[in-house]
C-alpha cells in the first residue's frame, strides 16, 4: 500500500508562488538583492509557515527511499532508525546530499540515544520522555487582567497542564517539571495548581472516540 499522497501545483499556481516571494529592499536609493535572485521568504511573512510546510513536505517525499522514519515540523526534523553507527553516518550523508541537491545545506547529529525536539525530551536509553526547555529560556505568559479574548484566557492554564501532561511520562517527571510553569502563571496573576492526570485525559480520549459515530452526509 502506498502511503504517499501527491497533489498537482498548476503552472499558474507556481508562478503566483515565485512571484510572490520576490522581494526587493532599496538602501541609498540603490536595490539591494542576494547575489543569486531576489527570490526569499522573509522572516515574519504572513505565509512563511505554509511555504515552510509545502518545502519539507517536498523535502520528504525526496527521503522516502532513505532507510529510516523522518519528521519535519517547519525547519526542525527528527529521524529514528534501527541502524548500525556506521550505517547511520552514511544515512545521514545521503540526507545531507538530498538537501545539497536543491541549495539547501543541513545540520545533522546523528547516534544520538537522547534528543531535545521541539518542547520534548526523548530518552532512547529508558524509553522515557519529558518535557524540554532551553536552558535560557524564560517562560512567561501573557497576563490575566490583560485585553485577549475571554476564551483564550480561560483555557490558557488548563492548555497548559494538559501539555505538561502530555509530554511527561510518569507522575514524578511531571511533579519536576510543573513548578516552572505553575510560577510563571502566578506571575501572570493565575492561581493555577498542576496535577498529573494523563490516564483520566486518556480514559475521556477513549470515551469520546467511542462515541463518535458515521453519520450520513447529503
Amino acid at each position: 500500500m502506498n502511503i504517499y499522497q501527491y497533489t498537482t501545483i498548476t503552472a499558474e499556481e507556481q508562478h503566483i508562488i515565485k512571484h510572490t516571494k520576490k522581494t526587493t529592499l532599496y538602501h541609498n536609493c540603490t536595490p539591494w538583492r542576494k547575489k543569486t535572485s531576489n527570490f526569499d521568504v522573509t522572516m515574519g511573512s504572513y505565509d512563511g509557515a505554509e511555504t515552510c510546510e509545502l518545502v519539507g513536505l517536498f523535502l520528504l517525499s525526496q527521503l522516502k527511499e532513505i532507510d529510516a522514519n523522518v519528521g519535519l515540523y517547519r525547519d526542525d526534523g527528527l529521524a529514528a532508525c534501527r541502524l548500525t553507527p556506521r550505517q547511520a553516518e552514511n544515512t545521514k550523508k545521503r540526507i545531507c546530499q538530498v538537501f545539497q541537491n536543491y541549495g539547501l545545506k543541513i545540520t545533522i547529529e546523528a547516534n544520538k540515544k537522547i534528543v531535545n525536539f521541539l518542547d520534548v525530551t526523548l530518552d532512547l536509553r529508558n524509553d522515557s520522555y519529558k518535557p524540554y526547555k532551553k536552558p535560557n529560556d524564560n517562560v512567561s505568559y501573557i497576563h490575566k487582567c490583560s485585553n485577549h479574548p475571554p476564551v483564550v484566557i480561560k483555557n490558557l492554564p488548563k492548555s497548559i497542564m494538559k501539555r505538561i501532561n502530555t509530554n511527561s511520562q510518569n507522575k514524578e517527571i511531571f511533579n519536576h517539571a510543573a513548578p516552572i510553569y505553575t510560577e510563571a502563571l502566578k506571575r501572570s496573576g493565575f492561581n493555577q495548581n498542576f496535577k498529573f492526570n494523563k490516564d483520566k485525559e486518556e480514559n475521556n480520549k477513549n470515551k469520546e472516540d467511542r462515541k463518535k459515530r458515521s453519520r450520513k452526509i447529503t
